[in-house]
């Protein structure tokens, strides 16, 4: 987890709104999202439905809004469609996400963290983060389940964080957003772009099929089949470490290649970091800690920062970032 301060600048990370104007659903009873058989329930729990939105005519984007007996708690529940499912599709959209609620607060101080479900054998990831703004306690969490988003948020004058969890995980068990992508899976297969500015250095375009096949490379000795039925797995910080240890082996690999003064640059850089033990802590950094962390791994973000004051880093190799190079695609997202 890490604690991270959403200014305005975080609007420069892309994303278009998906929502339109929402218009409201009239349903007395239960209400089915046609397109993954999701049921939004008139009552979750203590929970009374206070009102059900469609956000664009085909009501595949929907959300339900529930609120608690006393009035102090609002539990707001989304399914939309997820669009294509490229690598950075989940920090792309969680990004925009926040950047709403930093927009509407101000700015954010919050704690963040990746989350996964698990059921009858499948298993989606997403992204969580926790805040309090005035006298609330707010949560925001995204799933990402093949071709849809499930989202959570929570604002509360009453539930402390622990128990704003456990009204997640009742959640989640109601709606078992796993079988969005049992329905409708994902094919597991890739597409790779190289932007052309790699492609015309011959020493970067080395590098950046290096960065390509180490990460593709441990996504494929480490991840489950099934589990890349519902997206790109970009969460897992050994991922990203082993696509940096790529980029820089492919220069190692191939001495007899000459770059430009760009590519030089970003490997003496990323050598640096690696040489200095803290590729973990620069990833973890650079992803706003949006990462799947092993267990057993510790990541020292503290003493990164005192070195970092004495060893200024430029290089980007964060999300969005990475798009200026390669990006990935699944191959069936259309």
């Amino acid at each position: 987890m890490k604690r991270l301060l959403l200014l305005l600048a975080l609007a420069l990370l892309l994303c278009q709104s998906q929502a339109q104007s929402p218009k409201r659903i009239r349903a007395k009873g239960d209400y089915v999202h046609a397109s993954t058989k999701a049921v939004f329930p008139l009552q979750l729990g203590d929970y009374h439905r206070d009102g059900l939105y469609s956000y664009d005519k085909k009501k595949e984007n929907v959300g339900g809004v529930y609120e608690s007996a006393n009035k102090k708690t609002l539990l707001s529940v989304y399914v939309y469609p997820a669009g294509i499912g490229h690598d950075r599709r989940i920090h792309d959209e969680y990004s925009e996400l926040m950047q709403e609620l930093a927009n509407i607060h101000g700015g954010l101080d919050a704690i963040s963290n990746a989350v996964s479900y698990q059921n009858d054998g499948f298993k989606i990831n997403g992204l969580r983060s926790v805040f309090s703004t005035k006298s609330e306690n707010e949560s925001l969490t995204l799933y990402e389940c093949g071709r849809w988003w499930f989202k959570m948020r929570i604002t509360s004058s009453d539930l402390d964080t622990c128990q704003m969890s456990q009204l997640e995980h009742t959640v989640m068990d109601f709606f078992v957003p796993t079988n969005f992508v049992k329905n409708d899976p994902l094919k597991v297969g890739y597409n790779v772009h190289v932007a052309p500015g790699a492609i015309d250095d011959s020493l970067m375009l080395c590098c950046v099929l290096g960065a390509i096949v180490g990460e593709l490379q441990w996504i494929d000795e480490n991840v489950d089949s099934v589990e890349k039925l519902s997206g790109y797995p970009c969460l897992y910080l050994e991922a990203h470490m082993a696509a940096v240890e790529g980029f820089v082996k492919a220069e190692k690999d191939h001495p007899e290649l000459n770059g430009g003064e760009e590519i030089h640059h970003q490997l003496e850089q990323l050598n640096k970091i690696i040489d200095n033990g803290f590729l973990e802590e620069y990833l973890f950094d650079q992803y706003f800690g949006w990462l799947i962390i092993p267990k057993d791994m510790v990541v020292d973000s503290d003493a990164f920062w005192e070195w970092r004051m004495r060893n200024p880093i430029d290089v980007v190799m964060g999300p969005h970032t990475n798009l200026l190079m390669w990006y990935i695609e699944c191959s069936d997202s259309d």
